[in-house]
C-alpha cells in the first residue's frame, strides 16, 4: 500500500486511444516528472507533451485526483495517449522510472476496496461486469456495484444485531430494571432475516443463466428447418440450408443474445434410425450428446408434415433423451407460414421471421430465467453464496435455542447470532482473510 503502481488501463493491441493509471504516493511525482505537472489541480484534464528525459514519448490527456476521494482512495493519475502499444509501454516504463512499480491483477481495486471505496461484494461486481456477457448480467453486475447486495446484506443484518444488543443488556445487566424477553418472541423476531437470506441463496440458482449463459440445443427430424430456424434466429447465414436430408453432419454453435442472456445456439444433424453413412451416425449421436449437456432443447417440427413417421420418431427420441438427462425441450412448429400450427403450439417461420420473439421468451422461460423480484439477482458468486449459508446456519441454531425455552438459552443464542453477524459481514469483505482477497483480486486484468 505505500507504493505506486502503474498499469496500462485498456486492452492490448492498436486503437485510438490507450489509458495508463498511476495511483499511489508518488503519483503526483510522475506527473511531474513525466508530464511537467509542477502543481496538478485535481480533476482537471490537461494536454502536456510526455517525456522521458529529453524524449518525446507522445502528446497526452492528463486527469489528477487528489486523496482520499479518488477511485483507488489515493493519488491517482490517469494519462490518456494514442493507442499505440509501444507509446504505452514507453509511458508505463517512465513511470516505472519515476519509481512505480508494475500493478499486479487487480490491484487498482483492491486498493479501492482496502481504502473503504469499495466493500468486497462491489469490487467483485467490477469484475462480474466486464465479464458479462448479456444486457441482464450486466444489469445484476451494476445493481451489486451500485452497493445493491449490500443494502440487503444490511437489512438482514439490522434485526440480529437489534436482538443481539437486547439480549447482551440483559445478560451484561441483571439488576437493571429491562422488561424480559421471551424467547418466543426472539425465535419469531429471527424469522424474517432467515427468510431473507433463503432469498438471496435462492437467487444464486435462479441467476445462474445470467452468470453462465444459456445452451440452447436444435433438435428434430433431417429437414424440419433447424439449420433454417438457427439462421433466422441469428439474423445471418451460419448454417448451409439444403433441400437434401442429412446436410448438417457436425455440431454448428453460434453465440446469440436471447431475452437479454447471453446464449449459444446449437444446431444438430436430423433425429433418424436409418442414418445413410457412418458420418451421419455420427452426427446423430453428437445431437444426442449435445442434448444431453443443454440447458433448453428445441424441437423443430415440419409444420407442414407434422405427422410421418420420421417426425413422430424423432420428436421421441428428443423428448426421451431429453427427459433422461432432465432437460426442458420448448417444442417450435416451424414453417408455419405454410401450414398452421396446432392449438396451443408455438408457431415459428424460418422464412418471415414469425414468432421468433415468442420462442426467445419460452426459451429464457424454459430455462427458469425469467425476471424475479427486486434484488434477487444480486448474488452470483460462491463464496458469498457460503457465507450466507453458514449465517443461515447461525440463525437456525440461533433460533433453535430459543424456541427450546431452555433456561440458558440466551447466552448460546448470542453466540449463535454473533456468528450469524459476522458471516454476513464476511459477504461485504469485513475482516476477509489475505487468502480470499488474494482469490477475488488474482483473476482481474492488471490494469484494474
Amino acid at each position: 500500500m505505500t507504493d505506486t503502481i502503474v498499469a496500462p488501463a485498456t486492452a492490448p493491441g492498436r486503437a485510438a486511444l490507450g489509458v495508463v493509471r498511476v495511483s499511489g504516493p508518488d503519483a503526483r511525482r510522475v506527473a511531474r516528472e513525466l508530464l511537467g505537472l509542477d502543481s496538478p489541480i485535481p480533476r482537471r484534464a490537461v494536454t502536456r507533451p510526455a517525456r522521458r528525459g529529453e524524449t518525446l514519448l507522445d502528446r497526452v490527456v492528463a486527469v489528477f485526483w487528489e486523496a482520499p476521494d479518488t477511485p483507488t482512495g489515493e493519488d491517482l493519475l490517469e494519462i490518456t495517449a494514442h493507442g499505440s502499444p509501444e507509446i504505452i509501454g514507453e509511458l508505463v516504463d517512465a513511470a516505472v522510472a519515476c519509481g512505480a512499480r508494475l500493478a499486479e491483477p487487480g490491484e487498482f481495486t483492491r486498493r479501492a476496496f482496502l481504502h473503504g471505496r469499495l466493500d468486497l461484494a462491489q469490487a467483485q461486481a467490477v469484475g462480474d461486469l466486464i465479464a458479462a456477457r448479456g444486457a441482464r448480467a450486466r444489469a445484476a453486475a451494476l445493481a451489486r456495484l451500485e452497493g445493491g447486495l449490500a443494502r440487503a446484506v444490511a437489512a438482514v443484518r439490522a434485526p440480529i444485531l437489534d436482538l443481539l444488543a437486547e439480549l447482551e443488556a440483559r445478560l451484561d445487566h441483571p439488576d437493571e430494571d429491562l422488561p424480559p424477553l421471551s424467547s418466543a418472541d426472539a425465535a419469531r423476531t429471527l424469522k424474517r432475516p432467515a427468510e431473507m437470506i433463503e432469498r438471496l441463496i435462492a437467487a444464486r440458482e435462479r441467476g445462474r443463466a445470467e452468470r453462465d449463459g444459456l445452451r440452447v440445443c436444435l433438435v428434430g427430424r433431417p429437414n424440419a428447418g433447424k439449420s433454417s430456424l438457427l439462421n433466422a434466429w441469428l439474423g445471418f447465414d451460419r448454417a448451409i440450408v439444403s433441400a437434401q436430408p442429412g446436410t448438417t453432419r457436425d455440431l454448428i454453435e453460434a453465440p446469440a443474445e436471447i431475452e437479454g442472456l447471453a446464449a449459444t445456439l446449437i444446431d444438430t444433424a436430423g433425429l433418424r434410425d436409418d442414418a445413410a453413412d457412418e458420418a451421419e451416425r455420427e452426427g446423430v449421436a453428437r445431437a444426442e450428446r449435445a442434448l444431453a449437456s443443454c440447458d433448453v432443447a428445441v424441437l423443430v417440427v415440419d409444420a407442414a408434415c407434422p405427422d410421418d413417421e420420421a417426425a413422430r420418431a424423432a420428436a421421441r427420441r428428443a423428448l426421451s433423451a431429453a427427459a433422461r438427462a432432465g432437460r426442458p425441450v420448448v417444442s417450435a412448429w416451424n414453417k408455419c407460414d405454410l401450414a398452421p400450427a396446432p392449438e396451443g403450439g408455438l408457431a415459428v417461420s424460418a422464412l418471415t421471421g414469425a414468432g421468433l420473439n415468442a420462442l426467445s421468451r419460452a426459451v429464457a422461460a424454459a430455462a427458469g430465467a425469467a425476471p424475479g423480484d427486486e434484488g434477487e439477482e444480486l448474488l452470483v458468486g460462491a463464496r458469498e453464496r457460503a457465507e450466507l449459508s453458514a449465517a443461515r446456519e447461525e440463525l437456525a441454531a440461533a433460533r433453535a435455542r430459543a424456541e427450546s425455552g431452555a433456561g440458558d438459552w440466551e447466552p448460546a443464542a448470542c453466540a449463535h447470532l454473533r456468528q450469524a453477524h459476522h458471516r454476513l459481514g464476511r459477504v461485504l469483505g469485513e475482516n476477509a482473510p489475505d487468502e480470499v482477497l488474494h482469490a477475488v483480486f488474482a483473476r482481474f486484468c492488471v490494469g484494474k
